[in-house]
């Protein structure tokens, strides 16, 4: 059976300097109190109120509290109840050219979508362009062509002058070409439909 060590003969911890003991990982607490005093009597109330809760729960339930009662006071924290809602939402992307057409024409131009696009992007190749179409849809009053990036105004003149001569308008009809103008959308909330 082995002896009892004595407690006088345990030998002492070494004295840590500040740095080996940051070294050490010792848990520390997470969060600074607004008055040290304050903190001590809300811990030695939680544990007069949980006399059989270890140490480690009441040390918890203190930083839980402490949690709340920020968020309450206006500072930034993940679980905030209250929300403040943006009224604006980014605006429609400026990678199309928006061309207002008669009901009829649009509906001729996007029902040959592929013959198109294909017949666009050759004329912007011709032009010396790097602006290519990737689609046609049809939209409010008009067509709207997805392109890989934003339109300049002599790509803008190409895509007229294509439509022209493909959707056979001839001169005398004015078609106009436009990007969209709008940065943001206005975003109703809370209406029912």
């Amino acid at each position: 059976m082995p002896q009892p060590v004595l407690l006088a003969s345990k030998p002492k911890p070494k004295a840590k300097s500040f740095a080996q003991a940051a070294k050490a990982n010792i848990p520390g607490p997470k969060f600074a109190p607004a008055s040290p005093h304050e903190d001590f009597l809300h811990l030695l109330q939680l544990k007069e109120a949980f006399p059989n809760l270890s140490q480690a729960t009441i040390i918890f339930m203190h930083q839980a509290s402490l949690g709340v009662a920020r968020a309450s006071q206006g500072s930034p924290s993940r679980h905030s109840v209250s929300r403040t809602f943006k009224m604006t939402t980014q605006g429609p992307t400026r990678h199309q050219v928006l061309i207002p057409l008669t009901p009829a024409t649009a509906k001729m131009v996007v029902a040959n979508a592929a013959l198109a696009v294909e017949s666009c992007n050759k004329s912007l190749v011709s032009a010396r362009s790097k602006l290519r179409v990737e689609s046609v849809h049809k939209v409010w009053d008009g067509i709207s062509m997805s392109t890989n990036s934003v339109a300049s105004a002599a790509e803008l003149e190409v895509i007229k002058q294509w439509l022209k001569k493909t959707a056979g308008l001839g001169e005398i009809t004015e078609v106009e070409s436009h990007l969209p103008q709008s940065k943001s959308f206005l975003k109703v909330l809370g209406i029912p439909y």
